[in-house]
């Protein structure tokens, strides 16, 4: 999608998405109204910003590392925000319900991450960049 605003509206709505499918999934995932917004935002600006720094000195071609620093870096992610934010607003309770949350979060990531690395469709009478 080219734009560093277009990626990071994409991964907040990746975000937004599994976020609020996590907390109706798990008992041990609160996040209220009022600070998912701030949660969304924090943990957006986590992500794209550790996984620039990742993409930018890992290998691109070791799928592997790819993949556990993915996890790694979404758990990170996770538990600073779950750190910053107060518990009222955003607490995560219990390994299983970590290891879920980050799982669908990650999962989340991954699909921002083919979406958003698919070149542009090609518009009919304009001339490629």
């Amino acid at each position: 999608m080219g734009s560093l605003g277009t990626s990071v509206l994409i991964s907040a709505a990746a975000n937004a998405v599994s976020l609020v499918l996590c907390a109706w999934l798990f008992d041990g995932f609160t996040i209220t109204w009022g600070w998912l917004i701030a949660a969304i935002i924090l943990f957006t600006a986590l992500t794209v910003t550790l996984r620039s720094i990742v993409v930018n000195t890992v290998n691109r071609f070791t799928r592997g590392y790819t993949i556990v620093g993915g996890l790694v870096l979404t758990a990170l992610a996770l538990v600073v925000t779950d750190w910053i934010v107060p518990a009222s607003g955003f607490e995560v309770h219990g390994w299983g319900t970590w290891i879920g949350v980050i799982a669908i979060v990650w999962a989340a990531g991954i699909a921002y991450g083919e979406v958003d690395h698919q070149a542009p469709r090609e518009v009919p009478g304009q001339s490629p960049s």
